[in-house]
């Protein structure tokens, strides 16, 4: 009995060891991928452009920016959300480093696969390439996919739909287009580094965001389609002069049904500007 204890002793040892490297590896892993990121330059937000956008853009950035309002040049977002996986909705928490012009964000999370089994997940858009990787306990490998056109275009996309949370980086310039569809909707066209992508904002007569939707290509077993995508958001405040929604849900829509996959709110959220 005392042999078996040991060798139990042991394994349980060797287990949590194993642990203990893997989540060190993973923190080591994303702090690489933070210091890719290339923040913006300084600026100011002015009023005065209002002037020469379409409707919907003016009323969105009279609504949610104050003139003089400093550009951002990186956030931090952390977040209290659920993941749909494996038919059930399971507990996660995330960090999220962005940057802006150009864009590029890396999300570190945490999904409670079960007691004491954590999913460490890493998505990330640096220097125009698209990163998805996915482990047990940062030990055991999930998925490791890089710099795969669609998932680059796919990366790229999610920081258009999360631009919302820091909304200076959605201000036209030569990498953002807003292109008005009727009053109460435009299209927004963001470039970066040869590749283009669009979503369709759907702005309230108060100049609030209601829904943001667009093909988004998804993967699957290491193929990818493009399948309609949406995101809707709730409970606007402001944060440091800029109003924000700081509840959403993102669901994929499949044959006219929302498959919703993500639902969570906004814990905190800090901005640089110098």
């Amino acid at each position: 009995m005392r042999i078996v204890l040991s060798i139990a002793a042991m394994i349980i040892a060797a287990a949590v060891a194993a642990a203990v490297a893997g989540t060190a590896a993973w923190h080591r892993a994303t702090d690489a991928a933070v210091a890719g990121l290339v923040p913006g330059a300084a600026g100011t937000y002015s009023a005065a452009s209002l002037d020469t956008l379409p409707a919907p853009a003016a009323r969105y950035f009279g609504r949610v920016l104050r003139d003089g309002q400093p550009l951002v040049r990186s956030a931090v977002v952390t977040t209290d959300a659920e993941f749909f996986i494996n038919d059930a909705w399971r507990p996660l928490q995330a960090t999220q480093v962005f940057v802006t012009s150009p864009a590029g964000f890396v999300w570190d999370a945490r999904i409670s696969m079960a007691p004491f089994m954590p999913a460490y997940v890493r998505d990330s858009y640096v220097a125009g390439t698209g990163t998805m990787t996915a482990s047990l306990l940062g030990v055991y490998s999930l998925v490791d996919q890089s710099a795969i056109p669609e998932l680059n275009a796919g990366a790229l996309q999610r920081f258009l739909g999360e631009a919302i949370w820091l909304p200076t980086a959605l201000l036209p310039s030569a990498s953002v287009v807003w292109t008005a569809r009727d009053d109460l909707s435009a299209t927004v066209t963001l470039a970066d580094r040869g590749t283009s992508v669009s979503l369709l904002y759907r702005i309230d007569p108060d100049g609030l965001m209601t829904s943001i939707s667009g093909d988004r290509y998804k993967e699957s077993n290491g193929t990818y389609t493009l399948q309609p995508w949406q995101i809707h958001c709730a409970e606007h405040a402001e944060r440091d002069g800029m109003t924000i929604p700081l509840q959403c849900e993102v669901a994929w829509i499949n044959g006219g049904r929302s498959e919703p996959y993500w639902r969570g709110r906004v814990r905190s959220v800090s901005y640089r500007y110098n």
